[in-house]
């Protein structure tokens, strides 16, 4: 173990390079985030949106903004607010006085027109302007459209928060209720003649469709990766632990930019596997098991998700070759028949009938994948045909409990005018070419 840290230690010092610091929008200029925003007030009419970015991190852990808002702002300034006026066009940021500890100097926001000018935005003030600032907008019917759905941050979902919002609010020792169900209440107990209908279902009809250079994101954070994956095969060998094919991939994530996982590694061998969201990896992998790694990177707010599973010894034993290949081919036939208009229904219908072709039927799971983009359990809706720019992962799975085996394989793919591209196919499914990747040199290896 020691000697592999040290190896990976030594790579990292001879690939660096000095680098240039990287500026707040890597990919995106102000002009994109002030795009969407014009988007959706167009959308609301002469209605006012009002959109809480996240809070202070508790714990030593880096800030992320919320998706929701970064999307219309590209601030990574904590407890900012947005309110945007349907009516007049205008769009008003505010941002806490004073300084945080632990942000990046490049996301500090002082409130003036030199801050409004960079953000394109018509104004840029104090937060403490709030109060009255609503209060004059507040006027007659006016509609407040709010945040309702539960924020996303780091390694956070939509389905996950919504759980963990439900399960708190039923504990009967707790029962709070959500940050943003707290905001909504605020605005009645203040506002009682307002209007309040829900932002969300319009910004996520928005999030649904990428644009050019949220693909581009995407492409490039699945390119990374694959690169990671290369280098777990690369490290796996009977006797070490799952999370040194873990470390293997972060190094690599970390090396090529990435700012963080999109989800906790899911590094499982043998029957670890049955458990969907394993994420102990501290068993020792055994010669005769497979390694099932689910495991992603998150680029400039974006993600991907891909797994892969491969022998651990370097080739699959007859059976689990025969599993595989069902997999692999439900995998190759449903990415080759997405393109637009094609709906989740028909993949799945096509996933099931190459399960049956193998023989493998009864292992259907029953759904063939999810929505993926700013969150990597994106939002979407699943009975509508997919049209150029949404992103869609598939994940066909097959599992033994008596053998103890779990298989899966799982691409982020990105639906063009024509068909569809693989923005993680750059780390192999193909058995043979996998054999031939775990004999290679691994990192920092002579």
């Amino acid at each position: 173990m020691k000697a592999i840290k040290l190896t990976l230690f030594l790579a990292f010092l001879l690939s660096a390079s000095v680098l240039p610091a990287q500026s707040l929008w890597k990919y995106f200029t102000p002009s994109d985030f002030a795009a969407r925003r014009a988007k959706l007030m167009e959308k609301i009419g002469d209605g006012v949106a009002i959109l809480q970015g996240a809070e202070p991190t508790e714990a030593y852990i880096k800030f992320r903004q919320d998706n929701n808002f970064y999307y219309l702002t590209g601030v990574e300034f904590p407890s900012s607010v947005l309110v945007l006026n349907g009516k007049t066009k205008t769009a008003t940021l505010l941002v806490p006085e004073g300084r945080f500890a632990d942000i990046k100097d490049e996301a500090l926001i002082k409130p003036g027109p030199d801050a409004a000018k960079e953000y394109q935005m018509t104004s840029v003030l104090p937060k403490s302007a709030m109060t009255n600032l609503l209060a004059r907008l507040a006027g007659g019917n006016q509609t407040f459209y709010l945040v309702t759905s539960p924020g996303e941050t780091a390694e956070m979902t939509r389905d996950r928060g919504e759980v963990f919002i439900n399960t708190r609010l039923s504990d009967p020792w707790d029962g709070r209720i959500s940050k943003e169900a707290n905001f909504v209440s605020k605005i009645k107990e203040r506002f009682p003649l307002v209007t309040i209908k829900s932002l969300s279902p319009t910004l996520d009809t928005m999030r649904w469709v990428k644009d050019a250079k949220e693909i581009a994101v995407i492409k490039e954070c699945g390119k990374i990766g694959a690169h990671g994956f290369d280098e777990a095969m690369r490290v796996t060998r009977p006797g070490i632990y799952e999370y040194q094919v873990v470390a293997a991939c972060d190094f690599v994530y970390q090396n090529e930019g990435a700012m963080g996982p999109s989800y906790f590694p899911i590094a499982a061998s043998a029957e670890r596997g049955l458990s969907w969201h394993y994420n102990a990896n501290n068993h020792t992998i055994k010669a005769g098991d497979v390694m099932m790694m689910d495991y992603a990177p998150e680029l400039n707010y974006y993600s991907t998700d891909i797994t892969r599973t491969w022998p651990v010894e370097g080739k699959f034993t007859e059976k689990q070759l025969a599993m595989y290949n069902c997999i692999k081919d439900a995998s190759e036939q449903v990415i080759a028949a997405m393109k637009p208009g094609i709906t989740v229904q028909q993949m799945n219908d096509i996933a099931k009938q190459v399960y049956a072709k193998h023989g493998f039927d009864k292992y259907y799971p029953g759904g063939i994948g999810h929505y993926v983009g700013m969150a990597v359990h994106d939002v979407g809706p699943y009975d509508k045909p997919f049209v150029p720019g949404v992103v869609f992962n598939v994940e066909p799975i097959i599992e033994d409990k008596d053998m103890k085996m779990h298989l899966r394989i799982e691409d982020t793919i990105i639906i063009t005018e024509t068909g569809a591209i693989n923005a993680t196919a750059g780390t192999p499914t193909d058995p043979e070419s996998m054999y031939k990747l775990m004999k290679e040199k691994r990192i920092g290896e002579k």
